[in-house]
């Protein structure tokens, strides 16, 4: 099982794709009450073609998960996921975030750049908590975990909840979308109870060069409600970037 340190703690990773360096590379972030098992099906169908990873943050098991809820702010995410990028040498990425993995990836690129970034896909998830739809339900840290991989993966710990929440409450990134200087995919259902529709349109008129697709028959989770178009379409927008 594989786990690397970061920042001080011992993170859970996944890789999966071609033996080829020069292969196409997707870093997958995950959301508050994700982790990353729940890009076990779509890595399974990308792989063959792509070189693909997910990091499992902190407070998600079998990571590490410190008691202080404070060391769970969408800032220490993306300084976490971009430790992670530096040190597998990833580079020329596809940058995926779904819902809180937005706003991760959005604090990723302000805070570090796009140097090894070359585009980012943002699933259903908003810039800033004002565009915060329905609230989320605490993780039910009694339901059987979810087996990927041959291993166990639980929610968030209630620290990880507690602080992640607090986070999402009060990080508005709005602002950094104008200086967005790459190529961004906003995929997002039609009728996403948390992250408005709105909140998409109005990140596809704030970054310069991005591209709105919209599920039609999804909410919160395109990947799962139309698996085989989220696939067409990531595929067909990580082409259209290495043309």
């Amino acid at each position: 099982m594989p786990f690397t340190d970061i920042n001080g703690l011992q993170l859970f990773y996944h890789e999966q794709g071609p033996d080829d360096p020069n292969a196409p590379t997707i870093v997958f972030v995950h959301g508050t009450q994700g982790n990353a098992s729940l890009w076990a099906d779509l890595i399974g169908a990308l792989s063959d073609r792509f070189r693909c990873a997910a990091l499992n943050h902190r407070g998600r098991p079998p990571s590490e998960s410190p008691d202080d809820p404070s060391a769970y702010s969408i800032e220490q995410f993306a300084d976490d996921q971009a430790a992670f990028i530096e040190q597998r040498g990833y580079r020329e990425i596809t940058m995926m975030g779904w819902s809180l993995g937005v706003r991760t990836t959005l604090a990723y690129l302000h805070r570090h750049g796009s140097d090894r970034v070359a585009q980012a896909i943002l699933v259903g998830g908003p810039p800033s908590p004002n565009f915060g739809g329905q609230p989320l339900t605490p993780p039910n840290q009694e339901a059987p975990p979810r087996e990927v991989w041959g291993q166990q993966f639980h929610s968030s710990t209630e620290a990880c909840w507690e602080g992640s929440q607090a986070s999402r409450a009060s990080c508005d990134l709005e602002f950094v979308l104008p200086e967005i200087d790459i190529p961004v995919g906003i995929f997002h259902g039609r009728h996403d109870p948390i992250a408005p529709h709105a909140a998409a349109e109005f990140m596809a008129r704030e970054i310069p060069d991005a591209r709105l697709v919209t599920f039609e028959e999804s909410g919160h989770a395109p990947p799962f409600s139309e698996p085989q178009r989220f696939i067409e379409e990531t595929v067909a927008f990580i082409k259209r970037g290495n043309t």
